[in-house]
């Protein structure tokens, strides 16, 4: 007997990427579903809901191949494994450093400033690199960032560079459902910390960096994706400058998809407090901000890569390797991973349907 449609739909919804991929090859109705951009999005909000579907995306170069590796570091119960993933041959060929933002929907931008840009959704080894921006630019380029997001008006992955010319910043958006660049004239209300590799998608739609405003106090900015428009978020009393003689820091990342986690942390102690802030709305002052925890000391470890889950707490230790500390029972676990010092990046990452290479069939 066969299960009507919507019920044969639910099942598939439930079921990880790399099992939809095969059984596209069950029957042709099963693939007409599972390429449906309908179904695309309602099996990436499953996903997305699924507790303990997070998995590590992790960039590194190795110590003794100077080979660029990207790795997905799965669980299955209370054991992890790892599986390499290959980058297209053109960013081994013209990047010196990849950096990876995001993840959005699935998507992770892969950068090399300025204009070396491409989208990527790793679970189904999709890929698209960007066109170069034909827009006029009156003076050189000496440094840039990007952000990327979902604008969920208009179904369109866009994605921004912001670009360092001498004392004027200008930035770029480039839409995906356009396949071009236009030059954004709002005004960029603070400044994006040079090589800054604290960034973070905020709710898929708003992405958020580390930077200072005029009065050289350190805030969130933030932009919208879909109203286009950027806004500054002011960080709690006492962290919002950078204290060089004691030598304290901070980092912004995603915390379970809804919130921004700010972690601040002494740079130099052998020993490392991690205190970790919450907020859960962006454009406030300072009042929006929650201490939560303290977490260590933790010994030999340089600084916070990612939260993973509920109790995981991501670190790169003072030898370049990844490490993962516990927050309930306080235990350090070696991950395995290692790479050149501050090489390594990590996101937590959702896999996803969405394709970038044939836009018509998400949008």
């Amino acid at each position: 007997m066969s299960l009507p449609e919507d019920v044969i739909e639910e099942i598939l919804s439930r079921l990880p990427v790399l099992s939809l991929i095969r059984f596209k090859s069950v029957c042709k109705s099963w693939k007409m579903i599972i390429k449906n951009p309908t179904f695309v999005s309602k099996h990436h909000q499953t996903i997305a809901s699924t507790e303990g579907s997070e998995t590590l995306l992790i960039n590194r170069r190795d110590n003794a191949t100077n080979k660029r590796v990207v790795s997905l570091l799965r669980k299955e119960g209370k054991d992890a494994f790892a599986l390499d993933q290959d980058l297209p041959t053109f960013f081994n060929n013209m990047f010196n450093h990849v950096r990876l933002i995001g993840p959005c929907n699935g998507i992770v931008c892969l950068y090399g400033y300025p204009d070396n840009i491409a989208l990527w959704n790793p679970s189904i080894r999709d890929f698209k690199i960007l066109p170069i921006s034909k827009i006029p630019r009156s003076s050189k380029v000496l440094g840039g960032d990007i952000g990327l997001g979902f604008d969920s008006e208009t179904r369109d992955f866009k994605v921004m560079q912001i670009l360092f010319c001498g004392s004027v910043n200008r930035v770029e958006i480039y839409s995906l459902k356009l396949n071009s660049w236009r030059k954004y004239d709002g005004i960029l209300p603070a400044d994006i910390m040079y090589n800054n590799l604290w960034s973070m998608v905020y709710k898929n739609e708003i992405f958020c960096w580390l930077a200072q405003d005029c009065n050289k106090f350190d805030v969130i900015l933030s932009f919208d994706m879909m109203n286009e428009i950027f806004q500054i978020t002011q960080l709690p009393p006492l962290i919002s400058t950078n204290d060089v003689f004691g030598g304290i820091t901070r980092a912004i990342m995603p915390l379970k998809q809804s919130a921004i986690g700010l972690i601040v942390y002494p740079i130099k102690d052998s020993d490392k407090v991690f205190d970790v802030w919450i907020a859960n709305e962006l454009g406030g002052n300072a009042d929006f901000w929650c201490k939560i925890a303290s977490i260590g000391p933790i010994s030999s470890v340089e600084r916070p890569l990612a939260l993973w889950e509920n109790d995981e707490f991501v670190l790169e230790n003072s030898r370049g390797e990844l490490v993962m500390y516990n927050c309930s029972n306080r235990e350090i676990k070696n991950l395995g991973f290692y790479g050149k010092r501050s090489r390594l990046e990590v996101l937590v990452y959702k896999e996803s349907l969405f394709t970038v290479s044939k836009i018509y069939t998400n949008l």
